[in-house]
């Protein structure tokens, strides 16, 4: 009993950093309220680190398969079917695959936390995904918001008749991965949870309101509806209507993809795929018939010197349209070119949700 009751404190030990790991929204209990025990057990678990699946990506996939939601919109619909097969179909990036394979030039990861996470030689999910940390620098340009921006949504509390709208005016890529709960706490004030409710700050509603631990006086001062309001994190702001009752609340969060390494100009795509990481040099260096080229990536637009490159703010859509111009109506083909001009892998391929048809709008 004793020899077991050591082994059991000593799994606690090396269990307590993973799970006390996941605190970015949406893996935190801003989104799911079980929080560790969404994806692990202390006993019984049948994956090797405590997970509820044998794999980490079968857990992955056990929530995305379906979860969604109005203030919810990143349930992935995966199937094994989804799966790219080089040259024939798919709309992911395998996660199933052996990491080195000769026929797409792959080989196993350089980056060392990434090469760690490749089981038998197969790819997981979590190679190329933190699933407990949204490290902003790693995609700078690519924070997601759990609602879109400028799109008014109804109150979500069931005990509530309010019939106010909250509306999401700004979220910059400065603002941190947190889960909000936005709630009417009297006329005067709201508070906000970045726990599903466990705990809460308050702030005046009026813009500009000073955001202190929840206390039996409330502080802030008048609120107008139709006022847009800095939150606790200033590069996130929300404007709510007419029509609200004192405990209405709002949950939303905003993130980033939850990458394990760097990838603002492709660098977590090349550590993988690196006979890709080719420049404009590469290009011009003479044509020989055991050469794969690649088009430039890690390079800004107009490094060649050419001429001919439009710059980032003019790109155009694959129709030829201009990008986010009005009646743009599939922003899933956008060009993602990268912080300063750089153009990295993910300017023209998503590894989630692509269909390889740039005139279709697809879930991301």
């Amino acid at each position: 009993m004793r020899i077991t009751r050591v082994l059991f404190i000593a799994l606690l030990a090396l269990a307590a950093p993973r799970l006390a790991a996941a605190t970015d929204a949406p893996h935190d209990q801003s989104i799911r309220p079980n929080g560790c025990a969404e994806c692990h057990q202390l006993h019984n678990a049948v994956g090797t680190s405590l997970t509820s699946q044998v794999t980490i990506t079968e857990a992955c996939v056990a929530c995305h398969a379906s979860y969604g939601g109005a203030n919810h919109r990143l349930g992935f619909g995966w199937t094994s079917a989804d799966q790219a097969v080089a040259g024939v179909s798919g709309a992911h990036h395998r996660w199933d695959a052996t990491a080195v394979n000769a026929t797409v030039g792959t080989v196993l990861p350089g980056d060392p936390q990434m090469r760690l996470r490749v089981i038998a030689g197969r790819l997981e999910c979590s190679v190329c995904h933190n699933q407990h940390m949204a490290n902003k620098s790693f995609a700078p340009n690519k924070l997601h918001t759990s609602i879109a921006l400028n799109d008014p949504r109804p109150q979500q509390n069931p005990a509530t008749t309010g019939t106010g709208f909250l509306t999401l005016v700004t979220a910059t890529s400065a603002a941190e991965a947190k889960g909000y709960r936005v709630r009417i706490v009297s006329p005067t004030t709201l508070a906000i949870s970045h726990d599903g409710g466990l705990s809460w700050f308050r702030g005046s509603l009026a813009t500009g309101g000073t955001w202190t631990p929840d206390a039996a006086t409330p502080v802030g001062g008048p609120f107008t509806a139709g006022t847009t309001m800095t939150l606790d994190d200033p590069a996130i702001s929300i404007r709510i209507s007419a029509g609200w009752q004192v405990g209405d609340f709002w949950n939303f969060y905003v993130s980033y993809p939850m990458l394990r390494a760097p990838n603002g100009a492709g660098e977590q795509c090349l550590t993988c795929h690196q006979d890709r990481a080719q420049s404009h040099l590469d290009q011009e260096s003479g044509w020989t018939p055991t050469r794969v080229f690649s088009h430039p990536v890690g390079q800004m637009l107009g490094d060649n010197g050419g001429g001919y490159d439009r710059t980032a703010a003019t790109v155009l859509d694959a129709d030829g349209g201009v990008q986010g111009a009005s009646g743009d109506t599939n922003p899933s083909n956008d060009l993602g070119i990268g912080v300063g001009g750089v153009v990295g892998c993910t300017a023209c391929h998503a590894p989630h949700n692509a269909d390889s048809n740039s005139l279709t709008a697809d879930p991301r």
